[in-house]
């Protein structure tokens, strides 16, 4: 079922300027009723159906625009409508005489814009399209616009919603910090008045900039003062642009789009930036670790083990390195599969990571079926009772899966230097570290797996 048009109810006392809008208004689809004074709008606006918007002339015979708006927002012809959220008829004032104190009347009573005669050519029609068809382009947008009078904050607001604006109105600086801290980062610009009580604009910005730390929420502040003085003060206060009263709504728009789109570009710019982190921590992450048991790769171990052997020697402490190798690994694979040979290495790891010191202690991968495990600050002795925890923990927790309980064994190589190494020209290297693990290793499998070889590299403990 196609929607009913819009209906506007045109009213001037002017027959050619009304035939002028009703051309004007039916080429965008709209329904167009007329009344030539203010007399006749007050019965076309409470019949039925009523009105979407009416667009008023202010001068007319028999009672003029003014005190048809007026009567328009009294209950006896409020109960009529439901148009909007607040209950009232959107009315356009359409007027040959343009004075700031006309405005200042019209939007006391509820107006919610001007067009000055003689108008352009599609003006009417531009306006009406945007109050009762409302961009969608800043839908997501939500402005807080903060001032202590009711007609201003009005005005402004009407601004904004019709951008499609989401708008939260406060009477002062502390009800607007109190919706900010509510909202948080769902507010993308504040509009603040300057002079209000209980809190004044300036005292809002150093508010939202000192105490809230939110450096990149745009604050436009609305002042009657000029002087170059003054306007030190707003940006001094943190105030990202400010608006010299009376101003046009086009400036108020222009200055609000602006600051909306460069706040858009901040927050995507640091979305931006933290998925590139995110990228870095795992691209980092994968470079040092082993992607199917999660413990350290090779690469890392070489790099890592040379500072683990400096530091030891500069602070004179011991250092130890178990070689684990796990016990027939290849017939795993042949009897299980090699999905199942995958998870009896991440079991592994798991299984030792109970073991060993959490934060000192650390795995890596060697390759295949081996593993390092690096001890700071750990004799051989010490270490080799780790190791003898190590294969008692694999060997009591075996590890279930689809094709049943797997049972392994683990053998290991333990080497390592003490505090005496410090006192020598020249400190172990890596490689006479491994070699020394790797040759208990191989006496462990050799005298029949399952058990722990261990030896210091260079000196017999004290």
């Amino acid at each position: 079922m196609t929607d009913l048009p819009k209906r506007i109810l045109v009213v001037d006392d002017s027959r050619s300027v009304r035939m002028q809008i009703r051309e004007e208004l039916e080429s965008g689809g709209y329904e167009v009723i007329e009344a030539r004074n203010g007399l006749e709008a007050l019965i076309h606006a409470a019949s039925m159906p009523v009105p979407d918007l009416i667009t008023l002339d202010i001068e007319m015979p028999k009672q003029d625009g003014f005190e048809t708006c007026r009567k328009l927002r009294t209950p006896h012809y409020a109960r009529f409508f439901n148009k909007s959220e607040d209950q009232r008829i959107p009315v356009i004032f359409i007027t040959a005489n343009d004075t700031i104190a006309d405005r200042q009347k019209g939007f006391d009573l509820g107006a919610v814009e001007f067009i000055v005669k003689p108008f352009l050519k599609g003006e009417v029609l531009s306006l009406v399209n945007t109050i009762l068809l409302p961009s969608v382009i800043h839908e997501e947008i939500q402005a807080i616009v903060a001032d202590d009078s009711g007609v201003a904050r009005k005005i402004a607001s009407l601004c904004l919603k019709r951008e499609g604006i989401k708008v939260l109105e406060a009477e002062d600086g502390e009800q607007a910090c109190e919706m900010i801290r509510s909202a948080g980062d769902a507010i993308d610009i504040v509009i603040t008045d300057w002079v209000m009580p209980q809190m004044n604009g300036l005292q809002l910005c150093r508010y939202i900039r000192e105490e809230l730390l939110n450096r990149d929420l745009p604050i436009i502040v609305l002042t009657a003062m000029s002087e170059l003085s003054d306007i030190l003060e707003v940006f001094k206060a943190g105030a990202s642009d400010y608006l010299v009263k009376p101003f046009a709504k086009e400036e108020l728009l222009a200055r609000i789009n602006v600051h909306i789109e460069r706040n858009r570009i901040n927050r995507e710019l640091r979305k931006t930036i933290s998925l590139l982190k995110e990228a870095n921590e795992k691209i980092e992450k994968l470079s040092v670790h082993d992607p199917l048991t999660g413990c350290y790769n090779r690469g890392y171990l070489t790099r890592q083990i040379e500072m683990e052997i400096r530091r030891s020697v500069r602070y004179d402490k011991s250092l130890s390195i178990i070689l684990a190798d796990i016990d027939f690994f290849k017939k795993t694979n042949d009897t299980y599969g090699h999905q199942a040979g995958d998870m009896v290495l991440v079991h592994m790891v798991e299984t030792m990571n109970r073991v060993i010191r959490n934060g000192v202690d650390w795995i890596a991968r060697y390759g295949g079926e081996e593993f390092v495990i690096v001890l700071p600050e750990t004799t051989v002795s010490n270490a080799g009772i780790v190791a003898e925890k190590l294969g008692k923990s694999v060997k009591s927790h075996p590890m279930d899966c689809e094709q049943g309980r797997i049972s392994i064994t683990a053998s290991f190589g333990v080497s390592g230097f003490n505090h005496a190494a410090a006192n020598r020209t020249a400190p172990p290297s890596w490689e006479h570290l491994l070699k020394t693990a790797d040759d208990n290793l191989y006496r462990a499998k050799k005298e029949g797996r399952d058990r722990v070889i261990w030896s210091y590299f260079l000196e017999s403990e004290p």
